[in-house]
């Protein structure tokens, strides 16, 4: 008898649906800068990182560890370490274009937002888990694959926050070069890890904005790249200006 080949998988019953609700759940996701004063419980917060355990890393090296934070006087003293770096970056940031500025980074320096949020997840990397990629990767990627598969718990874990009614804010400045070791020293965390970055967790005390998204039809190229979609600088200009409206 001939073969005909494997067979394609059906689409599982409700398959739609489930993708449907989870597109929705991506379309929604926002950054939250400010957080209301009510509690987070602890078992939301293993939900969120239970999550991030999931995540996909290099050759499964699973390099992540979470430090959660919730009292406040030390979530104050993580703030105050980002803030004392802002005055840097605000200087710098007032050196470019007015119309190329990113607000918050151009606007007198404050403190940062997520300082109360009623929980810190820290996410680190243990960086001794890199000598388990090919030692070719090893040589030519330099940290991307560690820092892809940090950056794939982090957006497992925020989209669980957001399944939960959360809301999550990427604390990105936690993980600048002359903040990191301030952190570390003060949360007791090993030398030979690395901050990939503080998630803020919390009911949000806002309704962001609608994202802008770029049209699923401008971005994607079939077989070859289409340069006919290639975008000219000034055109790349004009997109990063819109945002920052």
């Amino acid at each position: 008898m001939k073969s005909t080949g494997p067979t394609l998988a059906r689409p599982r019953k409700g398959a739609e649906v489930e993708y449907q609700e989870f597109l929705k759940l991506v379309q929604q996701r926002r950054s939250i800068r400010a957080f209301t004063a009510d509690p987070v419980s602890d078992e939301m917060v293993d939900q969120v990182i239970e999550a991030g355990r999931w995540a996909p890393s290099g050759t499964n090296t699973q390099p992540w560890e979470f430090v959660v934070v919730r009292d406040q006087e030390m979530k104050d003293r993580l703030a105050g370490f980002v803030k004392a770096v802002m005055y840097l970056a605000h200087e710098v940031e007032l050196t470019r274009p007015e119309d190329l500025q990113w607000p918050s980074a151009a606007r007198p320096v404050s403190d940062p937002g997520w300082k109360d949020a009623p929980v810190l997840i820290v996410v680190c990397g243990d960086q001794r888990t890199k000598k388990s990629y090919p030692l070719f990767a090893q040589l030519t990627r330099r940290d991307s694959i560690f820092a892809s598969s940090l950056a794939s718990a982090f957006l497992y874990m925020v989209l669980a926050a957001k399944s939960l009614g959360l809301g999550s804010h990427w604390a990105s400045a936690t993980s600048h070069p002359l903040v990191m070791p301030l952190i570390m020293e003060a949360l007791g965390i090993p030398d030979d890890f690395f901050i990939y970055d503080t998630m803020a967790l919390g009911h949000p005390a806002i309704q962001p904005k609608p994202r802008v998204v770029r049209a699923r039809e401008d971005m994607t190229h079939h077989e070859r790249y289409d340069q006919a979609k290639y975008r000219t600088d000034a055109q790349i200009r004009e997109f990063i200006v819109s945002l920052r409206k």
